[in-house]
Order: C-alpha cells, then sequence, then structure tokens
C-alpha cells in the first residue's frame, strides 16, 4: 500500500435553512462535529452560505487558525433559487463569494456545493472562476431529489456542456462526489445511499452502530488497497450540522440517532488516524488536483463482497430491498472517456459507459459490448500467451480484463493497446479504443527473474 495516495477529506453541510425540517444555523451540531474530527487532527470544510457566515464566521477563522479548517460555498438551487436564470445564479454567487472573502480571506480556492446540478450551474461557475463542484452522487436516482446515474464516482473534471460527463481535456471545475460509496456493494446491488459514508444512512441501514463501525473499516481499507496502483485515491466523506443536534432548531433525527452518529465518526476518525494517509481540505484537494492533472486521471479500483448486511426494515425497503448477494470480485475503471466495470473471470465489461459524443444528459451513456474471441491461450513454466480479437465494431473506448494468479509475472509485451496494467497481482487490465476495424491485441506475461 502506498497510504500517503489516499486523500481524505471531510466535509460538513452548515449553511443557514428555513424549512419544515430545521430553521437557522446548526451551532450545536457544527461544534459537536468540530470537535470530534480536531480531536484527531483532522481539518473540516464547512459548507457555507449567505445565512451561516455571520453565526459560524468566528469560530471558524479560529478553527482554520488552529487546525486548517477552510469552507466552500453553497450554491442556490438553479431552478428553486435562480428561477432557471443563468443571470440571477451568477449574480446570487458573485455576492456570497464577496461575503466569504470578507469573512475567511484565506479562501482563494472557489469551490461550490449542491446535490442538484445543471449544465447552466457548470456555465456559471466557469466563468465565475470557481474551480470545484461538491454534490454528484454516484449511481444514485431520485433520493434527495437528485439523479446522476452515469456520472464516474470520485474527482474527475466536469464538461461544462455536459454536467455528467468528464470534460475531453483539462476543465476548468473539478467534479467531486457527496459522500464516498462502496464501489462493489452500490454497483451490485444499485443501492448507492444505503452503502455509503454517510453516518445517518448506514446507521438507518443497520451496517454500522455507535459502538461497531466494522463495515466503514472495511470499506476504508478497500479504498487504501487501492493505493498500491492509483497516483491518487480520494475518500470524501460528509456528514450534515443540523443531522448532528436535537434541539428546538433542528431535530431531523432524533437524539438517540445524534448520539449514534457521533459514536461512528468517532471511532472511525481514529481509525484512519492509525494509517499514514494524507488528511486535508476539499479546496487544497482540488487544488492539488488541477496542478498534478491535465486531463481527468484515470482511476483503477478492485474491489471485494463484505461480510455485512443491512437489516431489512422500513428504510432499506425504501426503493424495494436490496440484494443480499454474495457479490463476485470487481474491478471497476473510468478515464474522460468511459466507465467500465468487470466481474471476476470475465473478460469484457459488465457495463460500459462511453462519454464519447454524448449530449443527452438523461441517458446512462450505456453501451452494447462486443463479442470478444480468444483464439490463442498458451501456458509454459515461464510465460503466458494470450490473442484476442474483436470482429468489425463501431468506434468506441474499451477494455479487457485477464484474471489469474499474477504473483510471479510481469508483462512482457501487448500490443495494439493505450495501456497493460496489472492490478493487485490479480489480473492485467488493457485499454484500448475500437476504430471500427477488427481489433487483435496479443498479451505476453513472463516469470519475474
Amino acid at each position: 500500500m502506498k497510504p500517503q495516495n489516499l486523500i481524505y477529506t471531510f466535509v460538513s453541510y452548515a449553511s443557514h435553512y428555513d424549512t419544515p425540517w430545521g430553521h437557522g444555523t446548526a451551532v450545536e451540531g457544527v461544534e459537536r462535529t468540530a470537535k470530534l474530527a480536531h480531536a484527531y487532527n483532522i481539518p473540516v470544510t464547512w459548507i457555507v452560505n449567505r445565512g451561516s457566515i455571520p453565526v459560524l464566521g468566528e469560530q471558524i477563522r479560529k478553527w482554520h487558525a488552529e487546525y486548517g479548517d477552510d469552507v466552500i460555498l453553497q450554491c442556490p438551487f438553479f431552478m428553486e433559487d435562480a428561477k432557471m436564470s443563468k443571470e440571477e445564479l451568477k449574480a446570487w454567487l458573485e455576492a456570497d463569494w464577496l461575503l466569504v472573502q470578507e469573512a475567511f480571506p484565506w479562501a482563494t480556492t472557489k469551490i461550490a456545493g449542491r446535490g442538484k446540478i445543471y449544465n447552466e450551474v457548470i456555465e456559471v461557475l466557469e466563468e465565475l472562476d470557481f474551480q470545484g463542484m461538491w454534490g454528484y452522487c454516484w449511481e444514485q436516482v431520485w433520493w434527495d431529489g437528485i439523479t446522476h446515474k452515469g456520472i464516474p464516482w470520485g474527482t474527475w473534471y466536469v464538461d461544462s456542456q455536459r454536467y455528467k460527463v468528464p470534460h475531453q481535456g483539462k476543465g476548468k471545475v473539478v467534479a467531486c462526489e457527496w459522500t464516498a460509496r462502496d464501489l462493489h456493494l452500490t454497483y451490485h446491488t444499485g443501492s448507492p445511499v444505503i452503502y455509503s459514508t454517510d453516518p445517518n444512512d448506514v446507521l438507518r441501514a443497520g451496517l454500522c452502530t455507535g459502538e461497531d463501525i466494522t463495515y466503514w473499516k472495511l470499506m476504508f481499507d478497500e479504498y487504501l488497497e487501492n493505493t498500491d496502483h492509483n497516483d491518487q485515491v480520494f475518500f470524501l466523506q460528509q456528514q450534515e450540522a443540523h443531522e448532528m443536534e436535537f434541539t428546538e432548531r433542528f431535530a431531523v433525527f432524533p437524539a438517540s440517532h445524534v448520539e449514534a452518529c457521533e459514536g461512528m465518526l468517532d471511532r472511525f476518525f481514529a481509525y484512519i488516524s492509525q494509517f499514514e494517509v494524507t488528511l486535508t481540505t476539499l479546496p487544497k484537494a482540488l487544488a492539488s488536483y488541477h496542478e498534478r492533472n491535465p486531463i481527468t486521471a484515470p482511476v483503477y479500483m478492485l474491489t471485494k463482497d463484505k461480510p455485512i448486511r443491512p437489516e431489512v426494515n422500513e428504510y432499506t425497503m425504501t426503493l424495494g430491498g436490496v440484494a443480499t448477494g454474495p457479490w463476485p470480485d470487481t474491478f471497476l475503471y473510468y478515464d474522460n472517456q468511459c466507465q467500465m466495470v468487470f466481474v471476476k473471470g470475465e473478460s469484457t465489461p459488465r457495463l460500459l459507459r462511453n462519454y464519447v459524443g454524448q449530449w443527452n444528459m438523461n441517458e446512462m451513456f450505456q453501451e452494447d459490448i462486443p463479442n470478444l474471441f480468444v483464439t490463442k491461450y498458451e501456458r509454459t513454466d515461464d510465460r503466458i500467451e494470450l490473442v484476442y480479437e474483436i470482429g468489425n465494431w463501431k468506434p468506441i473506448p474499451l477494455g479487457i480484463v485477464y484474471w489469474d494468479d499474477l504473483h510471479e509475472y510481469e508483462i512482457d509485451t501487448c500490443s495494439e493497446v493505450d495501456e497493460a496494467k496489472i492490478i493487485k497481482n490479480e489480473l492485467v487490465f488493457l485499454r484500448f479504443n475500437l476504430t471500427g476495424d477488427k481489433k487483435s491485441i496479443r498479451l505476453i506475461l513472463r516469470k519475474k527473474q
């Protein structure tokens, strides 16, 4: 493992609300959340708005000086607040960012946050030189009014004309997720809300309790293990401050849930602090992403099943129940052209999302998979040779995987691919593009000397 390659950021919604479920700024929840994180020297990134800035300004400035806390700006809803007017949204964001600058002069990396995202939102952010947009939800449909199925997980440059698709070059705005998901169980069950790092969601699902966070530990370990073959693995966790208090202002969840979430976060912060991971704020993480990556960085994640299942209750049955598995080992990948999912033993992807030339943001970008033929497979004492062939097929990005115990092997040669990479000594991943012509790929693995 390369634990320094795991970038951990903790984000907390700390905005002013005037809604049926809460009024004002959750000061008690903010202070409870800060105390938990700061006990382990974890800086918090606070999502603020015009109502919470004057309430929390002094405290956040103090925490910035002591622990490195930072802020991002809650973006107004394009439809509900800005009435679908780009001009109104832009004026609102300009005015609110001036408030941020006045209260927090050290906040120089401009990041907005909100789950309901449209092309117009990203366009306005680009015009105002924002560098990031927090709030994307991988595989999510309907929940909280957010349907993002089709997007990559994690962190990527977003195309302002196609808000669910990676930019083909170096975009101006980096997209990042609301909170990290269990990639393996989310994919196999279709339940991204349940299998996540959100404290209330895993509590209600029975995956974690205030005393037992084994499930979270297993998920974090999986991300950590994938630092071997990724320059950066982003693990972003978020908890709303208004869900960390039970007061007259906010009683979103009962007091017992607040106490349980407090216990979960305390135990999780203690666990991750054992590793030499990079603990930072979201603005610093995204500023680093801009500096390091000329295009969306490819991400390679080998994932496995976990021996913990949710309870059958009202919450988990909301969307029709949760499949229980067990599920085979799975390799997930994305870059700026595609997203692919491979199940152990299968050479071609179970899921291929093609981002090239896609314009309908109501689509999920899924492609049919061409037939793959293995026309040669030869194994000797010191080498493995395979020849893969694909017939005429329309131009699409694609990849194939060879699964095997590869501890003693290295890649000798591989023809006609853009990349050949061994992942965790369990598979070889081959990345290439089809052009419409027939494709032949020759892979030779040789035992290490």
